[in-house]
């Protein structure tokens, strides 16, 4: 399937107060035509990511008919900035999305993700009460984070925010190389790095110093089917970050997609938006 708009947006949120003082831009398809009681599909996007990466996604899934919610993370896309660091932590993340599932959800959901929204995605749901957690038939995650805790490291958690602002440009390009497959297209490419101009500096040095935690021991309780996907040249969350998520998680399936980076859902979008269908 081939988008005849591949570079605009497309997913267009609104602001909702999720939480008290948390406001958010969130997105909602509601198929008219969908089964009652049909199922859900949360599209929850990585660090410094925006909903509108899922704009392949969002078009072909909402056309057949299908429920879906997604959201810009706080500081992220549309959504409002938070003044305090703790406003991006890991933990305020997993609470927001865990009032989204409850506001949002149906009687049941498919929860797909990207980079680090895969680690929320999991924190969330091993934080979900039992009522909420049941109500979750699926996963699809994509470029998985490792079943670890650890600490980041870099230029991005040690260096001050004034360094960090200036280095930008040099930031900039060691990401798209660790990001993107050589043959990714250079328009989605250039695309992409205009939007996340919007993203502050601020925001993303205190997301990644205040990582959501996962309860390693927690990981065999999630038996929801699984399918974890990893792109082949993903420099960011290497295949291996995904083959040992999926032997940690009872009721996963892992594969890589060859000539693929870490943007997946945006350089092999009939992939994703298939893998998607096959749990709907």
């Amino acid at each position: 399937m081939t988008d005849p708009v591949p570079n605009a947006r497309i997913v267009v949120g609104t602001p909702v107060e999720i939480r008290p003082r948390r406001t958010i831009s969130l997105a909602v398809s509601d198929a008219a035509h969908a089964p009652a009681g049909d199922k859900t599909v949360f599209l929850c996007h990585g660090s410094g990511g925006n909903m509108n990466q899922w704009r392949h996604q969002w078009r072909a899934l909402s056309e057949a008919g299908h429920r879906l919610i997604a959201w810009d993370f706080p500081g992220h896309g549309q959504s409002p900035r938070q003044t305090a660091a703790a406003g991006y932590a890991g933990t305020a993340f997993v609470d927001d999305y865990l009032a989204i599932l409850a506001r949002y959800g149906s009687a049941r959901n498919v929860l797909v993700a990207h980079s680090y929204g895969t680690r929320l995605t999991l924190a969330a749901l091993m934080a979900a009460d039992t009522a909420l957690r049941g109500k979750v038939t699926d996963l699809v995650l994509l470029g998985a984070t490792p079943p670890a805790n650890f600490a980041p490291k870099g230029p991005i958690v040690s260096w001050p925010v004034f360094l960090l602002t200036l280095m930008r440009p040099w930031l900039a390009r060691g990401f798209a190389r660790l990001a993107w497959d050589k043959s990714a297209d250079p328009a989605l490419v250039a695309y992409e790095q205009e939007v996340t101009r919007r993203n502050t500096l601020f925001m993303m040095q205190s997301l990644m110093r205040q990582i959501a935690p996962l309860d390693l021991a927690g990981l065999g309780a999630i038996t929801q089917r699984t399918s974890i996907i990893a792109g082949a040249s993903d420099g960011l969350t290497p295949p291996a970050a995904g083959e040992a998520l999926a032997r940690a998680l009872p009721n996963a399936t892992f594969r890589i997609l060859p000539d693929t980076g870490h943007q997946i859902m945006l350089e092999r979008p009939d992939a994703v938006t298939a893998a998607i269908l096959a749990t709907l």
